[in-house]
């Protein structure tokens, strides 16, 4: 399998594994952004990524965003749909500050991860009642909370 990358800006570093046993490519930022406490901003990539079937390209935080910089992901992980890889397509790390500081991202400084999973596409089937299973209990039934 063969990764296309294009660089929409000419800053951009295309994504690479840290070690041999990475299982996520590093993600850099394209320029140096600050971010005030609480403040949402787009760090952009300067990178339009192609992933081709069966393999989805989905974007986690590093382990150290949060530790070192206060950021988190609000969403989480990103997915990068098969078709978003035109023109415009830019590839950015959403970011929040919960951190008091201020926190200044560097150009060239790694911000995320690119991960590839196999995905699948099953048919949807309607059942006309509930799975003949027997109820957990519903949203948060396993407990393990006081």
């Amino acid at each position: 399998m063969k990764l296309k990358v294009w660089k929409k800006d000419p800053r951009a570093k295309l994504p690479e594994r840290s070690t041999e046993g990475s299982v996520g490519y590093d993600i850099f930022s394209l320029e140096e952004i600050e971010i005030a406490p609480g403040e949402f901003k787009l760090v952009r990539t300067g990178l339009v990524i192609q992933s081709e079937p069966p393999y989805a390209l989905f974007i986690f935080p590093r382990s150290s965003l949060f530790k070192k910089k206060s950021l988190i992901m609000p969403n989480s992980a990103g997915i990068i749909d098969f078709d978003y890889c035109g023109k415009e397509d830019e590839v950015k790390i959403p970011v929040v500050n919960l951190g008091k500081e201020k926190v200044v991202i560097k150009a060239q400084e790694k911000i995320a991860q690119a991960v590839f999973i196999k995905v699948a596409f099953p048919e949807i089937e309607e059942l006309p009642n509930p799975p003949q299973s027997s109820s957990r209990g519903g949203f948060g039934s396993t407990g393990g909370y006081l």
